[in-house]
């Protein structure tokens, strides 16, 4: 008896493996992923006399957290950083899955 129950606890202890190979398939989608420093409203005749060396003026602060995306929904937060020549992005917060079901719609 006691062959028989570890057997069955073996066998439905194992993951499904067509859903292993699943879960596999989907993890190596490329997604978009897109830091947004904020957002401004501008009117028309503003953008129209925009020229090269014009700095648009965003509604954040400069050391104010961004918003990471992934495929345009927010799914993590940080904060731009310096990586020799190059920008980066910390990432300080990751957006529960609650919330970042919520915001699809």
């Amino acid at each position: 008896m006691t062959d028989t129950a570890t057997s069955e606890n073996s066998a439905g202890a194992q993951p499904d493996q067509a859903a292993t190979a699943n879960l596999e398939a989907i993890m190596h989608v490329p997604l978009e992923i897109s830091v947004e420093l904020g957002r401004v409203k501008m009117p028309l005749h503003n953008i129209a006399r925009m020229n090269k060396g014009m700095v648009i003026e965003m509604n954040k602060e400069a050391n104010a957290e961004v918003q990471i995306l992934a495929n345009g929904s927010i799914f993590a937060k940080g904060e731009v950083v310096s990586t020799g020549d190059k920008l980066g992005v910390r990432i300080t917060e990751i957006v529960p899955p609650s919330a970042r079901i919520s915001s699809l719609g």
